[in-house]
């Protein structure tokens, strides 16, 4: 998704990191991602990816794990190289490829979270889910900032936008983007296009909606959501008889105003560390008012 370039330039235009240490900051990413998403589709069996068969359809499991593996490994190097780039800094050269592999660590721990409570059908509290979202949603965004702080321009230190207040507002853009992503899963008409109808209820996925509407259940002492999802259906009608209980519990329209309210978060954070017009942009276009209704 050409958003994470997107906030990677947003943020330097308060950071101001030189080009080329940028490109390479960039392609770490670029690389992480990619290669994160060709496992994940193995893992959870994904058939599609952006309107195409997903890539292990096509290349075989074996081979398209051991091409994820080589990249995590490229995207490791590249870190070396950053460290190798810090000199002028002053800063260990160990630093970078620290902040890699701790951050490295928490992405596999947000996505084992996220397999462990599917396969063994434990619903996460919403505090559960939000600390799996920081860190498998967040960590690459997180992973690239911190890298950015190392080498931004001595220029931009009386900027508000630092260490603290940085991790702030990319943890709520990270709850932000999961939530909207997993909003849309079942109810936005382009997204269903590009992946499948309602995946995450054949994936068996807790997602935001899903676990509201489990917790929202557990209360009324009924249980179809969790009994939905364990089925792994791949029935469309199955799946529309969910989302209409979803619906009826009020998940949906919750889950829309929880997002505006996050929107209003982030653009309020934006003005307060001074206002950055690229950053404004990516909330434009990812504004739940965008978001057309299947």
């Amino acid at each position: 998704k050409a958003v994470r370039d997107q906030l990677i330039d947003a943020m330097n235009a308060w950071l101001r990191v030189e080009p080329p240490i940028l490109v390479k900051i960039k392609e770490l990413i670029k690389i992480l991602h990619e290669s994160s998403l060709l496992i994940d589709d193995i893992q959870d069996n994904s058939k599609m990816r952006r309107g195409q068969p997903a890539a292990h359809l096509i290349y075989g499991i074996s081979e398209v794990i051991n091409i994820a593996n080589l990249k995590y490994f490229e995207a490791g190097r590249i870190a070396l190289e950053l460290g190798n780039m810090t000199t002028a800094k002053n800063i260990d050269k160990s630093e970078p490829s620290r902040i890699f592999h701790d951050w490295m660590i928490k992405l596999h721990q947000g996505q084992g979270l996220d397999i462990y409570w599917r396969d063994h059908y434990i619903c996460p509290t919403v505090e559960e889910y939000i600390d799996m979202v920081l860190k498998k949603t967040g960590g690459l965004m997180m992973l690239a900032f911190d890298l950015m702080v190392i080498f931004r321009n001595e220029a931009a230190h009386d900027i508000k936008f630092d260490a603290t207040t940085g991790h702030h507002f990319l943890e709520t853009f990270s709850k932000f983007f999961q939530i909207r992503d997993d909003y849309c899963n079942l109810w936005d008409e382009k997204y269903i296009a590009n992946k499948s109808y309602c995946e995450d209820l054949t994936e068996g996925k807790f997602s935001w909606v899903i676990v509201q509407g489990i917790i929202k259940e557990n209360e009324m002492g009924t249980t179809q959501v969790m009994s939905i999802l364990k089925q792994r259906t791949t029935s469309d009608s199955i799946k529309r008889h969910c989302c209409n209980l979803l619906e009826s519990l009020h998940v949906k329209s919750e889950t829309l105003e929880y997002l505006h309210v996050l929107e209003g978060d982030l653009r309020e954070q934006i003005s307060g560390l001074g206002g950055n017009s690229h950053f404004s942009k990516i909330i434009d276009l990812l504004s739940p008012d965008r978001i057309k209704t299947a």
